[in-house]
């Protein structure tokens, strides 16, 4: 059902795109790196720093740091896109989403923070109901795994239903950002070219994460600092792939 070619009557349609390519997005991403590194690290730099420094304020934070990473995001696309085109990228160009798209930025994030929350009050109902019919307890005897192996169809629903979050959200701020396109709009175009091309977003997360663990296991986490960019940068050579090739 979710890999119908003709599901939403759109004038960008996301192609389909082989498993293999899923790895190809990451090198194409290093190379896009290697070309600017230092303001890469910089963008990314200033970038985490906020977006942390945000997330760490008392009560509101999370709040606010879902809401305005869309808008973050879309500066990074931005500046991606501008490389791509062979300008040099500014560590202003981070901030472009506030400055020409802020509206519909915000916007995805709100739908996206409500996605979210449906998804926790649902884990919540059901951890809540297994519990009262006596499927989770309570006991400090009994192994955590034990219980998992118990309420393991539940978890599987609630992490079925983040997906569905998530890929509303995975391409959504760069058809904000890149094709002008509203918020809804472009969170439905998300969801059709998320599961229209899971197998290499799947390749490129399990590749994408072992390359991530052992650039972290580098001393003082110096790795991440590449780490960082090469994969916002693969998500925008996903997107080209998907939508502009």
């Amino acid at each position: 059902m979710l890999e119908q070619d003709n599901v939403i009557d759109v004038s960008i349609e996301p192609k389909k795109i082989p498993a293999i390519q899923g790895w190809y997005w990451i090198v194409n991403a290093f190379k896009l790196f290697k070309q600017a590194p230092t303001i890469w690290i910089s963008i990314c730099g200033v970038f985490v720093v906020l977006f942390f420094g945000i997330a760490f304020l008392p009560i509101i934070g999370g709040f606010i740091s879902t809401l305005l990473g869309p808008v973050f995001l879309g500066g990074i696309m931005w500046s991606a896109k501008k490389q791509a085109a062979g300008d040099i990228p500014q560590l202003i160009d981070l901030f472009s989403g506030f400055k020409l798209r802020f509206v519909e930025l915000l916007k995805v994030g709100v739908l996206y923070m409500f996605g979210t929350i449906f998804v926790m009050v649902l884990m919540t109902l059901l951890l809540a109901i297994s519990s009262f019919f006596g499927f989770l307890s309570v006991d400090k005897n009994i192994q955590v795994i034990e219980q998992i192996g118990v309420i393991w169809p539940l978890l599987i629903v609630v992490l079925f239903a983040f997906l569905i979050v998530y890929s509303a959200y995975f391409y959504a701020p760069t058809l904000v950002m890149l094709q002008g396109m509203k918020a809804n709009e472009a969170m439905k175009l998300s969801f059709l070219a998320f599961w229209r091309n899971w197998q290499p977003i799947l390749i490129m997360s399990i590749f994408g994460g072992v390359f991530f663990f052992f650039l972290a296991m580098l001393p003082m986490f110096l790795g991440l600092i590449f780490a960082l960019p090469v994969a916002l940068l693969t998500s925008y050579i996903c997107y080209v792939d998907v939508f502009e090739s």
